[in-house]
This record gives C-alpha cells, sequence and structure tokens, in this order.
C-alpha cells in the first residue's frame, strides 16, 4: 500500500435547487457558459411541484413573488447560500411605501444599467435605503410582457474571493448580492469580464442581479470591475420617508406631528434612510391622547432620543466637581460610560469597571486613592445614576439611553477605540465581575459593534474572552449569527475568522460557535467554518473534537456528506486535521469506519492514517487514538475485523511498521490480542507484496 493524497480539485460549490429549472434555462445549456472557466454553480432540474411561491402585494401597483428554494450544500469549500427575502423587506419596497432617492435621475439610471447590463451594483453607505432600491429594482424589472415578475433571492457568500461562477443561474429569478463585507482577496483581473458575461447570460436567459457595496471599502480594482453598470445611489427623502413609515405602522395621525419646527433640524441635516425609519419609531412611542395635538416637550424628547440624547449626554459628561468630596470631571466620565456598559448591572460592578477604566489611564486607584475619593453614592449620584434593589441603571425614561451613551464614547473619542475595546473586554473578562453582568457587557458590545458594522469590537471579544469566560463570547456570537437581522454581518466575521483568523483565540471561538447552537441550527452553515478553523488548528485540538462530537450526534448525515466531498475535493494533507477530529470521538470513528466501503474510500482512510503517522511532532496524539481505537474494538463498539483488515493495510509499509512496535508486548496472549492481529496480518501482506515484486521482477 503506498501513500498516494487525493488529488487537488479547485471545482465549485454545486447547488442543486427546487425550483421551475429547466435543461434549457439552466446556464451554459445549451449554451455554451461564458464564465466556465471559473468554479460553477449548477442548480439541477426539478419539478414544479417541489416549488413554494408566495405572492406579495403590498398596496397598489405590480405583485411580485418570493420563491422558497432549497439549496443543498455539497460542502465544497467555497459557494453561495440562496435565502428567501424576509416579507418585512418585501413590504418596503412596495409601491405604497417605497421612497426613491433624492436623485431621480440615479434610480433611472440603475434601472437603465439592469435592463441593458441584467446586473448593476448600487454604490452606498449601509443603512441608505439601497437594499429597498434594490429589491424595488428587481421587483420591477422591464421583462416580456407575459413573463410574470422575478423570484427574488437573497444570496449570502461563502468564499474568500468573488467567484462569479458559483452565483446561481435560474430563469426567471432576481438575486440580490450583499457585498459590503469584501472578501479578504483582492479581485482577479477577470471579475470585469465575468460580471458583465453573468449579466448578459441573464438577459438572454432571464435572470438578474443587483450588488450592493460600500463606497468606502469599493475603491480601486474592485470599482474598475464594475465601472460602467456602477451608480451611486442617494439616499430618499427623509421627511417623506418617515411619513410613510408612520402610515404603515398605524399612527397616520402623527405624520403631520414632523412638520413641527421641533424637527426643522432633522430635515435640514436629511438623514439616511434607516435613520428615518429610526424617527418614526421614536415617534410612534410618544405617549399621546389619540385626536389632539401633540406636547412640545414629547416632541422635543422625540428629537433628542433620535439625536441620541446628545444635550443630555453633554450634560452628564462635562459637570465640573460641585465640591470637595466629589469626583473630578474625568472620574464622572468614567462612572457614566460604566454605567451604559453595565447597564441594569450591579453597583459594584460598575465602580469597578469605572475603576478599571481609570487604571488603564494610568490614574492610581489602590485603596488610599479610593478611600480618599468620592463615596460610592456621590459617584453614582454625579453620574445619574440610579440604585434599584442593589442594580444601577441609567435614566430609564429615556428610551435606550446607555446604548446611546456607548455609540457617543466610540463616536467622539475616534483615536481611543482600541483603548474602549480593550476596556469594555477587561470587563466582561474579571472573574470578579458577576457573569451575568458580565453577559450585559458582552450583548452591549455585540449591539455596538453590529450597528456600527465595527469588526474590531468583535476581534477583542474573540481574543479578550478566553478561558472561563469565553463561553460568554461563544453565547453572544451564536445568538447574533442567528439573528435574522444582523446574522449575515456575523456569520461573515465568522467565515473570515476561519480562514485568516488572527489568534487561536479567535479560531477556538469560531470552532466552540459552530459545533454549538448554531451547528445544531445550521449545520451547512457550522460545517463549512468548521472545515476551515480546524485545519489551521493544531491537530486533536479538544475544542474541534467537541464540535465534530456534537455535530455528529445532531446531524450525522450532513458530516458524513461533508467528510464525502472534502476527501473527494482536497488534497489529503490538507484535511488530515478535519479527519482527525472526526476520528477523535468514538462517535466519529464508528462514522469513519461506516463509509469505507469500496476500494477509493479505503485508499483515502488508509493514505488519512498512514500521513497522520509520518508527522513525527504529532505521532505521540496520534498513538494514542489509535490505541482508544484498538480499545474500542475490543470492546465491540467498532467493528473488529473490518479494523484489523484496514490498519493492516496502514502499517503494512517498512517505514510505517516502525510505529507498530509501540503496541507490541511479549505476553503470551499477544499475538491473540487486537494490536497483534494488526502486526501478524501487516507482516504476512508486506510479506506477499515483496514476493509478488520477486515474482515479476525481469
Amino acid at each position: 500500500m503506498y501513500l498516494r493524497p487525493t488529488d487537488a480539485n479547485a471545482g465549485g460549490h454545486v447547488n442543486s435547487a427546487r425550483s421551475a429549472a429547466t435543461p434549457e434555462n439552466i446556464a451554459g445549456a445549451p449554451d455554451k457558459d461564458t464564465s466556465a472557466d471559473e468554479p460553477t454553480t449548477t442548480t439541477a432540474a426539478a419539478s414544479a411541484t417541489d416549488q413554494q411561491f408566495d405572492q406579495h402585494n403590498h398596496g397598489p401597483g405590480q405583485s411580485y413573488l418570493g420563491v422558497n428554494v432549497t439549496v443543498h450544500n455539497t460542502w465544497n469549500d467555497e459557494y453561495v447560500r440562496e435565502l428567501p427575502v424576509p416579507d418585512a423587506d418585501f413590504a418596503a419596497s412596495a409601491e405604497a411605501r417605497y421612497v426613491p432617492p433624492r436623485n431621480i435621475d440615479r434610480l433611472k439610471e440603475a434601472e437603465r444599467c439592469l435592463a441593458a447590463y441584467g446586473v448593476v451594483v448600487l454604490s452606498a453607505p449601509p443603512g441608505s435605503g439601497r437594499r429597498t432600491t434594490a429589491l424595488r429594482l428587481l421587483a420591477t424589472a422591464a421583462l416580456e410582457p407575459s413573463v410574470p415578475p422575478l423570484h427574488l433571492r437573497d444570496l449570502e457568500p461563502e468564499w474568500s474571493e468573488v467567484r462569479v461562477g458559483q452565483l446561481p443561474k435560474v430563469s426567471g429569478h432576481g438575486y440580490l448580492l450583499d457585498l459590503t463585507e469584501l472578501p479578504t482577496e483582492e479581485p482577479g483581473e477577470r471579475l470585469r469580464s465575468l460580471l458583465s458575461d453573468y449579466g448578459r447570460d441573464g438577459l438572454r436567459k432571464g435572470w438578474r442581479l443587483v450588488v450592493l457595496v460600500n463606497p468606502q471599502s469599493w475603491r480601486g480594482r474592485w470599482q474598475e470591475a464594475a465601472a460602467e453598470f456602477t451608480v451611486s445611489l442617494p439616499s430618499p427623502d427623509a421627511r417623506t420617508l418617515a411619513k410613510r413609515e408612520l402610515v404603515a405602522r398605524g399612527a397616520a395621525d402623527r405624520a403631520a406631528w414632523l412638520d413641527d419646527e421641533a424637527f426643522t433640524g432633522i430635515w435640514t441635516a436629511n438623514p439616511p434612510a434607516q435613520e428615518a425609519c429610526r424617527l418614526a419609531g421614536i415617534v410612534v412611542r410618544v405617549q399621546h391622547t389619540y385626536g389632539l395635538g401633540p406636547d412640545r416637550r414629547l416632541l422635543a424628547d422625540a428629537v433628542d432620543e433620535f439625536r441620541g440624547w446628545h444635550a443630555h449626554i453633554d450634560h452628564l459628561l462635562n459637570q465640573e466637581p460641585r465640591g470637595q468630596g466629589q469626583p473630578s470631571l474625568l472620574a464622572n466620565r468614567a462612572t457614566v460610560w460604566a454605567g451604559a456598559l453595565l447597564h441594569g448591572g450591579e453597583d459594584r460592578s460598575v465602580l469597578k469597571a469605572a475603576d478599571a477604566l481609570m487604571d488603564t489611564l494610568d490614574i492610581p486607584r489602590e485603596p488610599k486613592d479610593v478611600l480618599g475619593d468620592a463615596t460610592s453614592s456621590q459617584r453614582l449620584n454625579a453620574a445619574n445614576l440610579t440604585r434599584k434593589g442593589g442594580r444601577v441603571f441609567h435614566d430609564e425614561d429615556k428610551h435606550d439611553l446607555a446604548p446611546a451613551i456607548l455609540a457617543n464614547l466610540w463616536t467622539e473619542f475616534p483615536t481611543q477605540r482600541t483603548l474602549c475595546n480593550a476596556w469594555a473586554i477587561s470587563v466582561a473578562a474579571d472573574l470578579d465581575i458577576p457573569e451575568e453582568d458580565a453577559r450585559l457587557v458582552t450583548h452591549r458590545l455585540l449591539h455596538l459593534a453590529t450597528t456600527r458594522h465595527d469588526g474590531a469590537i468583535l476581534e477583542a471579544m474573540a481574543t479578550g474572552l478566553d478561558g472561563a469566560r469565553r463561553q460568554l463570547a461563544t453565547d453572544a456570537l451564536t445568538e447574533a449569527a442567528l439573528d435574522p437581522h444582523i446574522g449575515a454581518y456575523v456569520r461573515q466575521r465568522l467565515y473570515a475568522w476561519s480562514r485568516k483568523a488572527s489568534s487561536p483565540q479567535t479560531l477556538r471561538l469560531v470552532i466552540a460557535v459552530c459545533g454549538g447552537e448554531l451547528g445544531r441550527a445550521e449545520p451547512g452553515i457550522a460545517l463549512t467554518r468548521l472545515r476551515w478553523a480546524i485545519a489551521r488548528s493544531p491537530l486533536g485540538s479538544p475544542s474541534a473534537v467537541c464540535a465534530f462530537r456534537a455535530l455528529i450526534a445532531e446531524h450525522p448525515s450532513a458530516v458524513r456528506e461533508a467528510t464525502k466531498a472534502w476527501f473527494a475535493k482536497s488534497a489529503l494533507d490538507e484535511i488530515l486535521p478535519v479527519f482527525f477530529a472526526i476520528a477523535s470521538s468514538d462517535e466519529g470513528a464508528a462514522l469513519l469506519l461506516n463509509e469505507v466501503k469500496d476500494d477509493v474510500e479505503r485508499d483515502r482512510f488508509v493514505g488519512a492514517w498512514q500521513l497522520l503517522l509520518l508527522q513525527e511532532d504529532t505521532r505521540e496524539v496520534v498513538d494514542r487514538q489509535l490505541t482508544r481505537w484498538g480499545e474500542l474494538a475490543d470492546q465491540g463498539f467498532l467493528p473488529r475485523e473490518k479494523l484489523v483488515d484496514l490498519l493492516s493495510d496502514v502499517y503494512e509499509p517498512d517505514v510505517q511498521r516502525s510505529g507498530l512496535n509501540r503496541f507490541y508486548d511479549d505476553s503470551p496472549g499477544f499475538l491473540e490480542s487486537f494490536w497483534g492481529h494488526v502486526l501478524g496480518e501487516a507482516i504476512q501482506r508486506r510479506r506477499y507484496r515483496r514476493d509478488d515484486g520477486l515474482a515479476h521482477r525481469p
């Protein structure tokens, strides 16, 4: 038996979708696919009975369809997931509610590009209304008169570089691809022609694509790749959008309030779409008697909340000490910020967090400094913090004041964000802080990171919360990854970390998240990230073993299919850490052995163990696992004869047989033991091979 790694295969992911696809309308049939030199996504034909169509008609105007297509992950490293567009997003793009960009010519230009090229790139910051406009473009795309509206689908890429060949191509579908978070690799030289070809094929075969990008990152080679069909998109008129949102939320009687002079400054600034919708939500919550005119004080409070309670926060942060025994300006700010980070936490935790920030700033907080400073009550009162049942709160009459204070800190002191990240994480990591309070910190930071799209905060959480507090980061990121609103952003961060993590702690966090609730709910997402994270982790990492054990228990078929694909598509030495992580649990051992059913699978199995045994630096951990397999075979948990047969092939070459000596025992019963049988069979097979070679020698 020779060491024979499986050939590497750079082929792309294969999706099979239940849709109205036919061989004629699938890309590449019968015409040649112009992007065939890239890894492709194949969409399998299926009968119409497999479809699930939902019709959406929110208000007057054209109705359009969303189709739920089942996408099967074939585990080939990188692919594009298809997801249904949420009903709430459909509703926002309906004619009765949609507000076009302020510059209507930009919208017309986008319509022209989509009609001419089959693809358009909308360049605008997140929160500008670009997604709603993208859905509107696809829903109203000009098709043939007899052709029904496009079925709209979200695309969520799992890739390290943009691979146009992996984008789905089904007639009658409109695709929305969000590239706000650009992949780690720079665009290839042929991205421009591949995008153009994809759009041109779509014009002929009936699909359309809208891509969302952020102008802050869509520059240089990225911008050049789609210059002729890229449109810069402004936000819609904020006042008009806010009024329509009030109508949609059942508060049409309050739309006229927005013409009050209290809102004049807001309309002059014309905030982006997301902020206009947030303002509508604030106005909806205003306590008011129906039919009466608005209370001017309540309107002023609504404006103040919309502006992030700016005036109130300025007052909190800039109070000068009022006399002897009062905290200094900086000490008071530290308490205000700590109270926001731990809003609802124990008073001791808030004060400890404030002291930790002072210590970070090299302001001594030794016992003599604390005892010579303001008392705890004075510190909390100066920061306008209220005690309730041993817990501390900022003004609860001011909605979302605590997150507004933290957002203000990160916004107003941009040069100190690294320090702020380190301070906040140190509070959550401090074992003297109760775990319940530490969870408050991680949830505040997660909210801040996702609303700001600040990957540095997530990175700090991944590297700073280790050991006993790693579970806090695991729980927070798991919840966020499954969230329908921010999940895509967090899943992209997890994927990026799995490919290029900055630290071992980050890799351990990815593995823990994927081996937990995320893996149970979304095994495809978890397995894709595990494959890369484990490949870059120490062989036999306990967290990797636990992750696969959990996934095998919940989704054995998914792990089985993934393992087959990884063996078939990857070079054997690249997949060894994953193979060994699976092999290192009793359940995984049984799964791997059960999959050895033909010569190809046998060669892969034997080759994997042979390569593992050749690595001197990990030989001990590999031998230890093989010893465990022998014990499981003796106990009847693993098929003894099959395992003897396979391991005899593993140890048959001379280069491997020396490793078998570690199992040798000079006791009388050794030859009848499991390893005695393996040794005897390996020697016998080597003798047959040698004799066969001599017989055929000229």
